[in-house]
């Protein structure tokens, strides 16, 4: 067992979306989707930087040109890194319709092919309210993949690409599809987790095709195979509201876990809401930016 210490004091209310970029992968970015916030903070250097956005942001991922692709309620949108905002098609968009009730983005992720894969969840938690969607690594086709979403959460892919790992928070397990070219196909249950370990939250894949997945009321972050499901490792955290976490540093041998805070939380874990992290044992896989 492997126990994290605190990486960034700064308190999130629903800290979310870790990602690792720079020449080492020191820049160590994530979203505080309540707070309406985007922060970093610099591995080596220590030095904090953060932004608001006008709306809640569900995840904050950087762009090869710069700046970051942002999941605000009304996005996705691309941001440059001066601040200006492009819009780019919407969920209305793929849908066809209004949201039937309000409705956020929760996480996404951009697959080795560039393609930002995405998820809805309604804000009153409603079963099957929310959705998952592809859009294209040219930024100008979006597309619902399926419905029946309660909390869309974790994603990742293997390293060669072929299967990409699923959490959708409600069903309390990891599933996993075939990839073929932009599609995913086959969708099936790789974990089923006991309610003991918390729910399944975000998750990183690391270089040996291994599941690290964050415990929401679980404190940890938690290692399982990639083929077999069987748990192999366990991060302890001085948090219950576990919610993602990535690979970063030079070698990707460290992990970076954020965490959310609620009041109840404060007497038991005045930490709760900051950023974590841990040294795993193994390495994992750079963060994959947004072509445009």
């Amino acid at each position: 067992m492997i126990r994290a210490s605190v990486f960034d004091e700064r308190v999130n209310l629903l800290g979310e979306g870790p990602t690792a970029t720079g020449v080492a992968n020191e820049q160590i970015s994530w979203v505080d989707i309540m707070g309406r916030k985007v922060r970093s903070r610099n591995f080596l250097t220590g030095e904090i930087m953060e932004y608001a956005t006008q709306e809640d942001v569900g995840f904050a991922i950087p762009r090869v040109t710069g700046g970051a692709i942002l999941g605000v309620v009304s996005g996705p949108v691309l941001r440059d890194a001066d601040g200006s905002l492009h819009q780019l098609p919407s969920r209305e968009d793929a849908d066809g319709f209004p949201a039937r009730r309000p409705i956020r983005w929760n996480d996404g992720k951009v697959s080795p092919q560039g393609d930002l894969f995405m998820g809805t969840m309604p804000y009153d938690f409603a079963a099957n309210g929310g959705a998952f969607y592809q859009l294209r690594g040219d930024g100008k086709h979006i597309r619902r993949l399926f419905g029946d979403v309660t909390v869309s959460n974790g994603l990742d892919w293997t390293v060669d690409g072929s299967r990409m790992f699923y959490i959708d928070t409600a069903l309390g397990g990891v599933d996993i599809f075939d990839v073929e070219g932009h599609d995913i196909r086959n969708r099936r249950t790789l974990i089923h987790f006991p309610k003991e370990m918390g729910s399944p939250d975000g998750m990183s894949v690391d270089a040996n095709d291994n599941l690290w997945v964050a415990f929401w009321l679980g404190a940890a972050v938690r290692c399982f195979d990639g083929r077999t499901g069987i748990q192999i490792e366990e991060i302890t955290c001085p948090a219950p509201r576990i919610t993602s976490c990535v690979f970063g540093g030079e070698k990707l041998d460290q992990i970076f876990i954020t965490s959310a805070r609620e009041d109840t939380d404060l007497a038991q874990y005045p930490e709760a809401g900051m950023v974590f992290m841990a040294s795993p044992g193994v390495v994992g896989q750079k963060t994959t930016h947004f072509r445009i």
